[in-house]
């Protein structure tokens, strides 16, 4: 193993840090502050041209939520399985 081993760690987690400092930094300047985000809330609803669901439609409805509820797991799992591929390359690195 060679003597400057541990010098090279030390150089990549300040690299790594620098870098996502920076990306902190970039994100900052492009998200909108909270006062721009201000929500506009209607007093009156907004008249709609659609006429009403008919009786049957609450479950077809139902069914919409469901779907929507299964594809929000499946994205849950996906960003799970993202992070822990993201750790796993962060600890990889952090050994070289």
């Amino acid at each position: 193993m060679p003597k400057n081993c541990c010098h090279n760690r030390e150089q990549l987690l300040q690299r790594a840090r620098r870098s996502a400092e920076e990306l902190l930094e970039r994100q900052e300047e492009l998200e909108p502050s909270q006062e721009e985000m201000a929500m506009k809330r209607y007093i009156h609803p907004i008249p709609c041209c659609c006429p009403p669901c008919p009786p049957g439609c609450e479950t077809d409805l139902d069914g919409v939520l469901e779907a929507l509820a299964r594809q929000n797991q499946l994205l849950l799992d996906i960003l799970g399985a993202v992070n822990a591929l993201s750790a796993a390359v962060l600890s990889i690195q952090s050994r070289m």
